[in-house]
């Protein structure tokens, strides 16, 4: 997040691998860390060239998938999904993988505002391709999710803080642009 030049700094100086590698961790702090730094690196083209590759792909998924495990690093790599989605070529592939429908309903059923905020614009950034990645999008039954929640919640129908009922407010203006993209 410090720029352009840091994410050059780090990418020629092995860091990918290096931060890939640190993912996978005992420690909890450095598996959050790496990921989380991994995810500052969107949208360095080596970056992208890394995600584009599905084994790659595939631990992401994983990653994002984790929040009950581990929230911080399911946060942050469901980010760096949301974001690399707008690339073409890696919607294609995520689309395409096995566990894709399993990470659209577990975060979408989480709960949690901030990582519904993140498939919600995965999801959005998916549909805007076209083609056989929106195709893939509604099979994971994401528009049906978004319907019924739009017509079963809104910020005013439960007892939220400020905070939470912005972020749901967020959630459910997201969720109409899905359901309107189809």
């Amino acid at each position: 997040s410090t720029g352009e030049e840091a994410r050059n700094k780090i990418v020629t100086e092995n860091g990918i691998n290096i931060l890939n590698y640190a993912m996978f961790s005992e420690h909890e702090m450095v598996r959050r860390a790496a990921t989380e730094a991994m995810s500052n690196l969107f949208p360095h083209h080596a970056f992208i060239s890394f995600l584009k590759n599905p084994e790659h792909l595939k631990l992401w998924v994983a990653f994002a998938s984790d929040f009950e495990e581990n929230f911080e690093c399911s946060r942050a790599a469901a980010g760096c999904l949301a974001m690399a989605s707008q690339d073409i070529e890696i919607s294609t592939v995520l689309s395409t993988l096995p566990s894709f429908r399993e990470l659209v309903c577990l975060l979408l059923q989480c709960g949690d505002f901030e990582l519904m905020h993140r498939i919600l614009v995965l999801i959005l950034n998916l549909v805007e391709h076209g083609g056989k990645v929106k195709e893939a999008v509604a099979a994971t039954g994401a528009i049906a999710f978004c319907q019924g929640y739009l017509s079963n919640f809104n910020e005013n129908s439960m007892d939220l803080s400020p905070t939470e009922a912005e972020a749901m407010a967020v959630t459910l203006k997201l969720a109409k642009e899905v359901v309107s993209s189809f």
